[in-house]
């Protein structure tokens, strides 16, 4: 398997898991979420306890708040770092995350991913402008969810960088009956130029 074919494999094991997150609620702002309504922490720890889980289930010893890395995967054996994750709620944040993960020193770790909670089109074109100018020879994966506001981050944009290549995929998060949440892809990866890449293309 390949590097590409890897990271293509987290974004659908993510979507095609969502609904064993257990999201709850349907809100159309804060004033609206109820006691039982999964909020933007929530969201971020079952996220984030989901690839926990999956690199434990691959072999790997998982870390939260290693290194000031909100996720890591180590090899158990050599103790390499093969995984280094950042999760954002909040897309104000968004291009200043990407960042983080593309231009620290300190990251040695095989693959890079990025899981934006929320982030609006206009940050996501920021969020795309980053990766085409310090990506450079790195494997990355980002799944972002994009929308005006935060509850109504329903369209998943995914982006794979790897082996000098390029491929995104959208999809969808919607809810049964008002409550839990499941996700689902609209169509299959396509391989495109990150660089010539029109905000219409990717943002939309």
């Amino acid at each position: 398997m390949t590097s590409t074919d890897f990271l293509k494999r987290l974004c659908e094991g993510y979507v095609r898991s969502y609904g064993t997150l257990n999201l709850q609620g349907n809100p159309r702002n804060d004033r609206e979420l109820s006691a039982l309504d999964s909020h933007g922490a929530d969201v971020t720890h079952r996220e984030l306890n989901f690839f926990v889980k999956l690199g434990e289930m691959l072999g790997f010893v998982a870390r939260l708040e290693e290194g000031r890395r909100d996720l890591s995967w180590f090899d158990a054996d050599s103790r390499k770092l093969v995984l280094y994750m950042e999760r954002e709620t909040m897309s104000k944040r968004a291009g200043k995350t990407i960042k983080k993960l593309l231009q620290t020193e300190k990251s040695k770790a095989r693959y890079l991913a990025a899981v934006f909670g929320w982030v609006t089109k206009e940050d996501f074109t920021s969020v795309r402008q980053a990766i085409t100018s310090h990506l450079k020879d790195r494997s990355l994966v980002v799944l972002a969810w994009v929308g005006p506001s935060i509850y109504k981050a329903t369209k998943l944009k995914a982006i794979v960088a790897s082996e000098g290549n390029v491929y995104t995929r959208r999809g969808k998060a919607e809810s049964a009956n008002g409550k839990y949440w499941h996700a689902h892809f609209d169509g299959g990866w396509r391989q495109v130029n990150l660089g010539a890449i029109s905000v219409h293309q990717v943002a939309h």
